[in-house]
């Protein structure tokens, strides 16, 4: 039995080892290419150690990529916390409302959120440009951060976290003399932390990444997102230095990785529905 179990517990671990190697070698090769000249890329034998031409990628990126990648960066940066902040806020609150209220027609609101999941977004592409066009939004902060404001994922995701939430608690608060919005201000986010990390998380995430939306709406590069002004780096020269593509894409990468860093505490549990006791 011993050997069974030290066995599976070896198997276990060689197939962690793999996984992560195979998930972090992209990365850690986007980083090292980024300080690489073309001939090093493209190499017959890969070089795994960072080069020595970081410094003229970096140049290159500057003076001649047709792109303002900190102005990018920065762009993407307030797109990303406004929408995501929004995007939480209404999410817990309605997921919070189906969990734990019953009001008419509420099983059907839930079950055609659910239909509206399976919908792709391109289906919606054509007709949200009309309407962001006809009020005058397009190329703008707000053609991309009203859309993302409500996340339908995020109200399951949220639903189904608060379906666990102890109802003593919200009658304590209710003894209290707490209103329903004191109650969910007081009670409820302060003890939700870990799900509010793991959806702020992958809203972040998603809009930080969001190309084909942005692209359609956004016709001034001053205003570009970081994916957009990326996309872009490959149209604008002859011959594409790639090591200045990959530091472009590192810069870019930093940012969700350091987010990464600060809530990674809380998005297992958050994930899996835990909550700050």
């Amino acid at each position: 039995m011993k050997r069974r179990v030290r066995i599976s517990d070896i198997v276990l671990h060689v197939a962690v080892i793999i996984g992560f190697v195979v998930s972090i070698y992209p990365v850690y090769w986007m980083f090292v290419a980024s300080s690489q000249s073309n001939q090093q890329i493209f190499g017959l034998k890969p070089d795994l150690l960072p080069g020595v031409s970081l410094l003229a990628n970096y140049q290159d990126l500057m003076t001649n990529s047709g792109i303002n990648i900190y102005q990018s960066i920065a762009n993407s940066v307030v797109i990303s916390l406004v929408s995501t902040v929004l995007a939480v806020l209404l999410a817990t609150m309605a997921g919070f409302a189906f969990a734990k209220y019953r009001f008419r027609l509420s099983r059907t609101m839930f079950q055609i959120i659910l239909i509206a999941i399976m919908i792709p977004p391109q289906v919606t592409l054509i007709p949200l440009f009309v309407m962001v066009s006809k009020v005058g939004l397009d190329n703008t902060y707000w053609a991309i951060i009203l859309p993302a404001m409500v996340s339908i994922f995020g109200v399951f995701l949220m639903r189904q976290s608060f379906l666990s939430f102890p109802d003593e608690l919200l009658d304590a608060g209710r003894i209290d003399g707490l209103n329903d919005f004191a109650m969910f201000w007081r009670i409820v986010l302060p003890l939700s932390r870990p799900a509010l990390s793991a959806l702020a998380i992958i809203t972040f995430l998603g809009s930080w990444t969001n190309l084909l939306w942005p692209l359609v709406v956004l016709n001034n590069s001053s205003s570009y997102t970081i994916p957009v002004a990326l996309s872009t780096l490959t149209n604008s020269q002859t011959q594409p230095n790639y090591g200045m593509i990959l530091l472009a894409a590192s810069i870019a990468t930093v940012p969700m990785l350091l987010l990464f860093l600060a809530l990674r505490r809380n998005f297992v549990s958050g994930i899996m529905g835990g909550y700050n006791r």
